[in-house]
């Protein structure tokens, strides 16, 4: 019963605005001409006001605010000669490091092979037409394995680093 009365008082409602809205819109298509009059004299009153640029000057801040440091005021004087001011730098020469070729063996990985009882895992690693079982930073013929990685490894050997990747 109470949903009825609800739904009743509800409609109700809606019609009401929907009335009121279909009023406002037919009355303004069928009495037309004073609203066109009112309309035409708010254009002959309009007045364009003109806004004026404030302007001010900024003055050079002499602390950091986040830091909350002084700046200090440094005068750099400038001498240009004939348009232009030639400043030489000396560079000092950069000592390049001499890189000496190291015959690296023969070097083909084949894998790892994983131990679940042990965290030792040992990697396949042909030196030289020989292959070895290898844990990481075990010395054989000066080689020595750092890293594994599932497709690659790290190799150090007189101190130089090479990644090998799996055949």
């Amino acid at each position: 019963m109470a949903k009825k009365k609800i739904n009743i008082i509800l409609i109700l409602v809606v019609l009401g605005l929907w009335g009121t809205v279909g009023y406002r819109s037919l009355y303004r298509q069928f009495s037309g001409d004073e609203v066109l009059l009112e309309k035409q004299n708010q254009t002959k009153n309009i007045t364009i006001s003109q806004i004026n640029k404030d302007t001010f000057e900024l003055e050079k801040i002499n602390r950091d605010p986040f830091l909350n440091k002084q700046f200090q005021n440094t005068v750099v004087i400038r001498k240009h000669v004939s348009g232009f001011s030639s400043v030489k730098k000396i560079i000092p020469p950069v000592n390049k490091k001499v890189v000496t070729n190291i015959d690296w063996p023969t070097l083909v990985y084949y894998g790892y092979i994983a131990s679940k009882e042990r965290n030792e895992d040992l990697i396949l690693l042909k030196i030289d037409s020989k292959l070895y079982k290898l844990k990481l930073n075990d010395p054989v013929n000066g080689l020595i394995v750092k890293k594994k990685y599932k497709d690659s490894i790290e190799v150090f050997f007189n101190s130089q680093i090479k990644i090998i990747k799996s055949k």
